[in-house]
């Protein structure tokens, strides 16, 4: 029998581990596909897993899960949910999520529309609804998908950035005549919904630019201005700088050695030969007992005659055997204690105990295992 214990003890303040942010429980149920057949509807829904995966801050329940639940049978009238928020709240709380998408995806050609709908399970109530025409082209499909879940879960993060290059410093910018600081510019401004937006540029002595700039979903709209002529150089598109995902803390975990079979056998072999040895003992010390007691009736009775020696040789023999057995039980029980405390602390058994430090970008802590 294998039995582990793990204690993670923190080295010191500075490398203690931050607590982790703990996910939003999130599920898709159920897309109703309309004029689609079972195969691209199956394609969908499989982008749009992907894409709810890549939600930071969600951890989104797997199809299989989510399946296996409502199948019981205690869960069986949730199936027969319509649509409705009422139902669709019981059906998160039988999935235990915080977040329920649900809605209908359609198809015309290679053109598609997604009515989708967040429910809040706390609340019991829709959150939020969006209706989308997507591309059916599958470069354009994956990022239509980011577009439309990124607006029905998490809209404070569908925003775009402007990066302003002018070979002027001092000059004053302003982003729907909101000012945003001064040239050159540390960053993009960000935080801008996807659209078209006012950008002014100016400076004392020299002409003012204004112009529309158009903003896309998570990419940098770099505008290039000649401020001395109040003239746009040039406009691009990159994609915005994502910062570094900060790893979780990693653990040690106990690693799990298989021993020696052959030790192992020898040590089960020896611990059943000694109970066998046990029960033979036991009942040979019966059989000597009961003619040790028939030889003593007869001497006390007067009857006791030369013809209970073979009663008394049975006796002594049954006696002999008692001893013997439980002789091999006692040698047997300490045979299979010392392979089983060999298998455990071989090279190929289980590990004694070790001490592991873990350490990350986040903190570190050390880790102590042993097994018995």
């Amino acid at each position: 029998m294998l039995v582990r214990v793990v204690l993670i003890g923190l080295l010191a303040t500075a490398w203690a581990l931050p607590a982790q942010a703990q996910s939003t429980r999130i599920a898709l149920w159920r897309l109703k596909p309309l004029g689609l057949d079972a195969t691209t509807a199956d394609r969908l829904e499989v982008l749009l897993r992907a894409e709810i995966s890549r939600l930071k801050g969600f951890s989104q329940q797997t199809k299989q899960r989510t399946e296996a639940i409502l199948a019981r049978p205690r869960n069986a009238e949730l199936n027969k949910c319509g649509g409705e928020t009422a139902c669709l709240c019981q059906i998160g709380k039988a999935l235990g999520v915080e977040k329920l998408v649900t809605g209908v995806i359609g198809g015309l050609g290679d053109d598609y529309t997604f009515d989708l709908k967040l429910v809040d399970i706390g609340s019991c109530r829709e959150e939020r609804r969006i209706n989308e025409a997507l591309s059916g082209r599958e470069d354009l499909l994956i990022g239509a998908i980011r577009q439309a879940l990124c607006k029905l879960v998490v809209p404070e993060l569908f925003v775009g950035s402007i990066g302003i290059d002018v070979p002027v410093k001092g000059a004053r910018v302003l982003i729907d005549d909101k000012p945003v600081g001064m040239t050159p510019l540390a960053a993009p401004v960000g935080g801008l919904k996807p659209g078209t937006h006012k950008l002014q540029i100016n400076k004392e002595g020299l002409s003012t630019f204004e112009d529309s700039v158009p903003v896309r979903f998570q990419v940098v709209t770099r505008v290039k201005v000649d401020l001395v002529r109040s003239t746009l150089l040039g406009l691009s598109y990159e994609e915005e700088e994502k910062p570094e995902e900060t790893p979780k803390p990693e653990i040690v975990k106990p690693v799990k050695r298989e021993g020696s079979p052959l030790i192992r056998i020898l040590a089960w072999t020896s611990a059943g030969l000694a109970g066998a040895a046990v029960i033979g003992a036991s009942l040979a010390g019966w059989r000597s007992n009961v003619a040790e007691r028939e030889v003593e009736d007869a001497a006390e009775d007067g009857a006791l005659t030369s013809g209970h020696q073979d009663t008394i040789n049975r006796g002594e023999t049954f006696a002999s055997l008692s001893n013997v057995g439980w002789g091999v039980a006692g040698g047997a029980a300490v045979l299979s204690l010392v392979l089983f405390l060999v298998d455990s602390f071989s090279d190929g058994g289980v590990a004694a105990p070790t001490l592991a430090p873990t350490v990350t970008k986040e903190g570190g802590g050390a880790v102590l295992q042993w097994s018995f």
